[in-house]
């Protein structure tokens, strides 16, 4: 693929953060993985397909999302599987390109021993949502967004925040650490990574915070000493980045050293550990996933599960790939009672049957808000999140989810 082409890309994915849309990039070809340890278990095989960007120019996050569901599913076979059977998983490659990706969805699809997809490809979402959806083949989780997909077609169950609170979010976390005057800084190189800042932009206003506008900057600068400076002297005091982690790390420096004490805005698929790595960054924002520091008896089993499948922080520590956990999560305890005995078939039927009994689950905190599905139908938006602040080199905020009125 053409560099040039790979940087926009690049910078597209992480000003679609900002308003939580993505873009369906170019490449080709299509790949599948099925190593899932079965620990010695006998039983038939549960088989699930995920479609996730593993190679795709900005796929970081979503392949670390894949390590830990493979993970889950190991971690669950070690356990006796699902009433004794093996959890297999096999992974489709999008590449980031909706061809391809479409061509994975219909693989699974024709493949009858796969009885559920999870979804970790957040730009190729459009082009397989109607194919899955018509198919019968349930989504059962993952990580996105797309209103044209969440919470539009039916069987994809969506357990994390959906549009329009994936964009609101952005703008609530500014409150707690005093922000006010609110700027985004954006890529300079591609038109799309202003597209998004409308509705930024209005989401503000509407939260009487004031937008104090956009600030355009350029990847191959030698420095970001006067947008920083022009930043200070406009006394903004939240600066919401729409751009990589890479020249997000750079952006923070310069700024800092002009003086700029205030919060870096970033939430859902945008938060990284290049960016919160960074030295004396100040990170304010919102997960769509749960929370992976958090001291609860769940997460504590999650850090717990990762430490011992030899999963790195860098991998877990992250919302796509806490939203893969809880997807497992909910996927073992919704199939569990209906998986029969360990030589029984489980079929995609029994999956939509099993999901359209999820009532009011939580998962004890795992998930944004209480979940209920049915059958054959469109999830219900999913407007909770959890609001976060980074300093000093550790996470903090309420393991309680927020939830707007």
């Amino acid at each position: 693929m053409n560099p040039k082409r790979i940087r926009a890309l690049k910078r597209f994915r992480w000003a679609a953060g900002l308003a939580a849309v993505a873009l369906a990039s170019t490449a080709c070809g299509a790949s599948g993985s099925a190593s899932t340890d079965t620990h010695g278990l006998t039983g038939t095989p549960i088989k699930i397909g995920v479609l996730a960007n593993v190679s795709g120019p900005t796929g970081a996050s979503e392949a670390s999302a894949t390590k830990v569901f493979q993970a889950w599913a190991t971690h669950t076979n070690k356990a006796g599987g699902l009433a004794g059977h093996p959890v297999q998983v096999v992974v489709k490659d999008t590449k980031e390109d909706a061809p391809t990706a479409a061509a994975a969805a219909r693989s699974l699809i024709s493949d009858k021993s796969v009885v559920a997809v999870v979804a970790a490809s957040t730009s190729t979402d459009p082009a397989v949502g109607a194919i899955l959806a018509d198919s019968g083949l349930p989504v059962t989780g993952g990580i996105g967004y797309n209103p044209t997909v969440w919470g539009k077609l039916k069987n994809w169950f969506g357990i994390t925040t959906t549009f329009p609170q994936v964009v609101n979010m952005q703008i609530a976390s500014a409150k707690p650490v005093g922000g006010n005057a609110i700027s985004v800084v954006a890529c300079a190189e591609e038109p799309a990574c202003v597209a998004a800042v409308p509705l930024f932009e209005a989401a503000a206003k509407a939260a009487g915070n004031t937008y104090s506008g956009t600030m355009q900057v350029a990847a191959a600068a030698p420095n970001y000493t006067a947008q920083c400076l022009d930043l200070v002297n406009r006394k903004v005091d939240f600066v919401q980045l729409s751009i990589s982690p890479a020249v997000g790390v750079r952006v923070v420096k310069d700024c800092q050293a002009q003086g700029y004490t205030g919060y870096f805005g970033s939430s859902a698929s945008a938060i990284s550990p290049t960016l919160y790595h960074a030295p004396n960054i100040k990170l304010a924002g919102a997960l769509n996933a749960f929370p992976w520091w958090a001291d609860t008896a769940p997460v504590k089993a999650y850090r717990a599960a990762m430490s011992e499948e030899g999963v790195a922080d860098s991998d877990s520590g992250q919302p796509a790939s806490t939203a893969l956990w809880a997807s497992g999560e909910l996927f073992k305890k919704a199939l569990t009672p209906a998986a029969g005995q360990a030589t029984d078939t489980v079929t995609r039927q029994a999956v939509l049957a099993a999901y359209g009994k999820v009532k009011g689950e939580t998962l004890d905190g795992l998930l944004p808000q209480p979940i209920t599905f049915t059958a054959d139908q469109p999830a219900p938006p999913v407007n909770c999140y959890w609001l976060y602040q980074y300093q000093n080199g550790a996470f903090a905020g309420s393991a309680q989810p927020t939830c707007p009125s």
